[in-house]
């Protein structure tokens, strides 16, 4: 017996107290017994209005009704309503009386007892864990400890080239069900401590190099390291913009299943001018160029 008083009175489940008296009345009056004589089924009806009433009228038993919905516990079956109830004239029921503490309380019973999937035990844990951006490129082991009744650390494979807020599912090692029978999993979250000198974007990984104002108008070559320890030539071409992006492909972070790429942003260092002689000199070069200065 699915019972559902939002749903026996037509309402939603956000509606105030004027809307459920109103609702009540209309299907109270409508199904009444009186005007349904020797009709078992209109009298069942009643019952489950006045029952969904007395409870979603009273702000106390309203919440926490509200609380066993939102818990899952939408299938009532086994539970008698009457036995919390008070009884009233004409055989009828009077839930005036009627005790929800007592039946949330029946209800957790019932389900430790039977195995009941109604209500399912949150059996997975959570925890967090930060890695150096080392061990995130190239994987390995790091220890993360669960705080609990007994705190217990746990080693933990990272996958080369995890990303930072990723998870790793650890199977079977959640919670143990009540009855022992089930055996929940751990979910980690990782996260990935900075580099001074290199940024990742999803498997592609971006640094900075520094050029002088020569290099970058004349041209020239410069060695750049990169994400896995190695150094790559890279040609500037004179001319060159500030913050000019140079892609090394297959450069990047590297995983089971894929690479990203290297880039490299090269930013114009400009010197400052100290002597005489170098200002007459720039002076001399800004004419030849046609600059303003």
């Amino acid at each position: 017996m699915n019972k559902d008083y939002y749903q026996i009175l037509g309402l939603d489940e956000k509606a105030g107290a004027e809307e459920i008296k109103k609702a009540y009345r209309i299907l109270a009056k409508k199904h009444h017994p009186d005007a349904h004589p020797n009709d078992k089924k209109a009298e069942e009806r009643f019952k489950e209005i006045s029952e969904a009433y007395s409870v979603l009228s009273d702000e106390k038993k309203r919440a926490q009704y509200d609380q066993m919905r939102r818990l899952g516990a939408t299938d009532f079956s086994g539970f008698d309503y009457r036995q919390h109830a008070g009884a009233g004239g004409r055989g009828f029921y009077s839930f005036d009386d009627f005790n929800l503490s007592d039946i949330f309380s029946q209800f957790f019973n019932q389900t430790r007892g039977s195995g009941f999937s109604g209500m399912p035990e949150d059996l997975d844990l959570q925890a967090e864990i930060t890695v150096p951006f080392e061990t995130a490129l190239r994987g390995g082991k790091q220890m993360v400890t669960l705080q609990g009744e007994r705190s217990k650390k746990i080693a933990v494979t990272i996958p080369a080239g995890i990303e930072d807020g990723k998870r790793i599912r650890l199977s079977g090692q959640g919670r143990v069900s009540a009855g022992g029978r089930q055996r929940g999993d751990l979910f980690i979250t990782v996260h990935v401590q900075p580099h001074p000198r290199f940024r990742r974007q999803g498997l592609d990984v971006y640094s900075t190099a520094m050029i002088n104002v020569v290099q970058a108008l004349l041209g020239s070559s410069i060695l750049v390291p990169t994400v896995y320890g190695q150094t790559v030539e890279i040609k500037i071409p004179a001319g060159t913009q500030n913050d000019r992006l140079f892609k090394l492909k297959g450069m990047g972070v590297k995983t089971a299943h894929a690479t990203g790429d290297f880039y490299v942003s090269v930013r114009v260092e400009i010197p400052a001018v100290t002597s005489e002689a170098a200002r007459e000199t720039l002076k001399r070069f800004a004419g030849q160029m046609g600059l303003k200065y």
